[in-house]
């Protein structure tokens, strides 16, 4: 593919900077990015101005380029196709060009696959590991490529021409406790309502649940619905209407197999509105009549991509979280009651690191958020930004009522098996049950943290209603904060044992197993 450029007197285009400009703008997609560039003084167009693209390229007489051309640019004036520089290579740190065989060199490190000669053959890589890969090369070669060209397959060449024609891009520089910060106006009335002796929630009350057709949320409307005696759910859901919003909920349980028939009852309404509007996107005619008697807000909707930048994660993720306690300072104004406001953040914000003595482990600290995904980030931000919405009703006299609910890796149903399979965890066991081996470990017994949907799903249900209900005192309390990772994972070695995968004698031999076997599924 290449560019032509005619440009202005004294204006000045790289091929770095337009493959970036298409690439942000969404107006060139990662395979239509062009490998190199000629700067022509005209281009013939037909009576209307259109550019007639086939004696174009008859007129240039461009040479087939190959992968080693990538970067290449040329001028075309009074008929004469020169080029004008060789191939743009990046300086790698240690000397090395970035050819093709110093990225297939940092895609199969990173990967843990040998992908020289792959030719055309496309990688397969969700979002967790195009934004890993993206990391990876752009730290190496000091390149600027977006995780997101790395999606829904890309064979070794593109990658090549996205690593040698995008420019290093400076990470935008946030002030995370800033980012953090409750609203003024929503702090300073944090304690305007009179708070009673704490009454456990009964079928007279109702909670509102957001993220109810995703995996986890499914999985929780489920558990809340089976509850005996417990309150009624209220789902806001995306949809053009309430009918439509209630079709997607029991899309959703029925497709993860429990649908129940108190899905039809009155213990569940539906609603269709947008977290990322003010007010979740009801009117207050809505909020009146539907939301009068809701003490609860678990606010399980999310936007999950890891090759994502928090920009573009902030509105859906930190954003809907002001709206929420927003939300329920409101109710609590309009209806003279405490409301509570579960949030559903992840482990992620822990890093790797296990405290097995904490019922918390603590989060990374602020100096590592800049390192971390758009997505863990967001996530981050939002616990400051509960943690700071308690201090403010602290501050006013009333009980911290906000808490935080992080989840660990999430496997299938303990009962059905229904697991989300694209999870990258997920992925890595199908793989290996797949390819009949897996690869040893260093240490073998090495715990894999995985939690049974239905059991992550009846934790955060059952301890966010009792919390509402007022099960523990919070007035003296801290942020009250549950990390749900599983004590009983199993070894490593045991879960292989489990799944009936053999373990191979070395990695070398697990790795040359895989490349073997790989043309039989088409994608890796």
């Amino acid at each position: 593919m290449v560019a032509i450029a005619v440009l202005d007197p004294g204006a000045e285009v790289s091929l770095a900077q337009l493959n970036r400009f298409g690439l942000d703008t969404g107006e060139l997609s990662m395979q239509w990015l062009p490998e190199a560039i000629v700067y022509a003084d005209k281009v013939p167009k037909g009576p209307t101005g259109k550019v007639q693209r086939v004696k174009l390229a008859a007129m240039l007489g461009m040479p087939k380029l190959s992968a080693a051309d990538a970067g290449a640019a040329f001028s075309f004036v009074d008929g004469v196709l020169t080029r004008l520089a060789p191939p743009a290579t990046t300086d790698a740190g240690d000397g090395n060009a970035a050819d093709m065989c110093a990225v297939e060199a940092a895609v199969g490190s990173l990967l843990g696959v040998d992908v020289s000669g792959l030719g055309a053959k496309p990688l397969q890589l969700d979002s967790f590991t195009a934004a890993r890969l993206a990391g990876s090369l752009n730290k190496r070669f000091g390149c600027g490529v977006p995780p997101k060209a790395l999606l829904r397959g890309v064979a070794m060449a593109a990658i090549l021409n996205l690593v040698q024609t995008t420019e290093a891009v400076a990470a935008a520089a946030y002030d995370w406790e800033a980012e953090a910060a409750v609203p003024p106006e929503l702090a300073a009335g944090m304690g305007g309502v009179p708070f009673g002796p704490a009454v456990p929630l009964g079928e007279a009350d109702a909670l509102l649940l957001t993220g109810a057709t995703g995996f986890l949320g499914t999985h929780l409307l489920a558990s809340l619905l089976a509850a005996d005696k417990g309150p009624a759910v209220v789902c806001v859901v995306r949809a053009a209407s309430d009918a439509a919003a209630a079709g997607r909920v029991s899309a959703a349980l029925r497709a993860r197999g429990v649908w129940s028939d108190a899905a039809r009852s009155p213990k569940l309404r539906c609603l269709a509105g947008d977290v990322t509007l003010p007010g979740f996107g009801l009117s207050d005619g809505v909020v009146a009549a539907s939301l009068a008697s809701v003490r609860l807000v678990i606010h399980n909707a999310a936007a999950v991509n890891h090759a994502t930048a928090y920009a573009g994660l902030k509105e859906a993720n930190v954003g809907s979280l002001v709206r929420a306690i927003r939300l329920a300072h409101g109710l609590e104004a309009a209806n003279r009651k405490p409301v509570h406001v579960a949030f559903v953040s992840t482990a992620g914000v822990c890093g790797r690191r296990a405290c097995h003595d904490a019922p918390a482990p603590p989060r990374i600290e602020m100096a590592a958020v800049d390192g971390a995904n758009g997505y863990v980030q967001g996530k981050w931000v939002a616990e400051r930004l509960i943690e700071n919405a308690n201090a403010a009703a602290r501050s006013a006299g009333a009980p911290a009522r906000y808490s935080i609910f992080r989840p660990g890796a999430i496997s299938g149903h303990s009962v059905t098996g229904d697991c989300n399979i694209g999870d990258s965890l997920n992925r890595y066991l199908v793989g290996f049950r797949l390819l009949g081996l897996a690869p040893p470990l260093p240490d073998m017994r090495v715990r894999v943290d995985m939690s049974p949907v239905d059991w992550v799903a009846g934790a955060i249900g059952g301890i966010a209603t009792q919390e509402a209900g007022g099960a523990a005192p919070r007035e003296r309390c801290e942020t009250p904060c549950f990390t749900l990772d599983n004590g009983a994972s199993l070894p490593y070695e045991d879960l292989l044992t489990e799944l009936d995968v053999p373990v191979a004698p070395s990695y070398e031999a697990w790795l040359a197993e895989l490349q073997a076997d790989m043309g039989r599924y088409g994608e890796i």
